[in-house]
């Protein structure tokens, strides 16, 4: 988060003309959004001295997301930013739905909508909010807007910094559109060098490791954390002498089939996608979300059960450090590992220790897998 907040006031400040407005629920800074906050000001009707509040703030804050989304949304001569606990987000799927549709409908009549995209970024999420419990682990949001039209509706996840700045260049961009950024609000390492960033940015995907046309399995992750453990499970794969390669799904939206003429334009190319998932290559996804709903946005490249494995939030939560949320989802670089096995019909044997298939099976100490040496 801390790189984002860096690119939108380097925006703000590069597009003086551009009237900024940040809809913001709740803690601002405590989603890594300083400088833009130190820049911007919250708008109050008293302001208190030392503090970053201006009677002509741009920075709308409210308890309540409805409000606060609609707020950027309104500000249509402007520079946006929507930023929210992730947990939060579906209260303001009513009014992006709206603003989708009206969007779509603008583009059918022949009149594109030229309004800058608004970036809704998600942080504090799903697999880094562990204080408040299963209140605050929900990934809704992205699967909902998943379901909608791609070419508008867009659900993008920067894995680390590099990607997040060009992730919001990209999609502020997008005129007319809407992005979902879910961005982790932790330090995380810059995996992407800035190129393979802005490839990311413009494509969706991204080739990291391997050679698709050679590889025994496909490994495909979606999200922050996700990459770390298909990275690991890489790895492990690679001593093990299996040949597997990587590839980050940034966003998902862009690999399905287009259900009208619209979102088949903006969809990638039937080679593109067959130039990273071969036909008939076994895979495993790893992603952010529930699994469910994103193999149904990616049908486009689901072989079946027998040669397609999807790994993602299943409902299990509670007080967990990173770690421990992948274990309890089954979501580890070891789960991968065990998936990968599965849809190449080779025993665990093949990749996992004993005492690693142990703690999978729940007998033994999970943190070999989750601390491993």
């Amino acid at each position: 988060m801390a790189a984002l907040d860096g690119q939108f006031v380097r925006l703000v400040q590069a597009n003086p003309q551009l009237r900024p407005r940040v809809g913001n629920p709740d803690e601002l800074r405590s989603n890594k959004l300083d400088a833009t906050l130190d820049l911007l000001k919250h708008r109050v009707q008293e302001p208190e001295a030392g503090v970053a509040e201006s009677r002509t703030g741009a920075v709308i804050t409210a308890l309540n997301e409805e409000a606060v989304v609609c707020a950027a949304l309104a500000n249509k001569g402007g520079l946006n930013l929507v930023v929210t606990y992730e947990a939060f987000a579906p209260k303001m799927l009513g009014a992006l739905r709206q603003e989708l549709i009206f969007s779509r409908h603008l583009r059918e009549a022949g009149r594109p909508p030229g309004w800058l995209g608004v970036p809704v970024v998600l942080t504090s999420h799903t697999w880094e909010n562990a204080k408040n419990e299963q209140s605050h682990q929900d990934p809704t949001l992205a699967e909902a807007l998943l379901g909608e039209m791609a070419d508008g509706a867009r659900v993008c996840f920067p894995p680390d910094g590099n990607s997040a700045m060009a992730a919001l260049t990209h999609s502020i961009q997008a005129l007319g559109t809407i992005t979902a950024l879910v961005v982790p609000k932790r330090e995380v390492p810059n995996r992407l060098t800035p190129a393979q960033a802005r490839l990311l940015a413009d494509e969706g995907l991204l080739l990291l490791h391997g050679d698709p046309d050679t590889a025994a399995v496909l490994l495909a992750a979606t999200g922050s954390y996700q990459l770390g453990e298909v990275l690991r499970a890489h790895r492990r794969l690679r001593e093990a002498g299996i040949a597997a390669a990587v590839i980050y799904i940034g966003e998902p939206g862009r690999l399905r089939a287009g259900r009208d003429a619209r979102e088949c334009a903006y969809v990638l190319s039937d080679a593109l996608v067959l130039r990273h998932f071969p036909a008939g290559t076994p895979r495993v996804f790893v992603t952010h979300t529930r699994p469910e709903p994103y193999l149904g946005a990616l049908r486009r490249i689901d072989t079946g059960p027998a040669t397609t494995r999807a790994l993602g939030f299943v409902n299990q939560g509670g007080t967990l450090d990173v770690p421990g949320l992948l274990f309890a989802n089954g979501c580890t670089w070891a789960h991968t590992v065990a998936a990968a096995l599965a849809v190449l019909g080779r025993p665990l044997n093949d990749g996992l220790r004993a005492d690693e298939q142990a703690a999978l099976a729940g007998r033994g100490d999970p943190t070999v897998i989750t601390y491993p040496a």
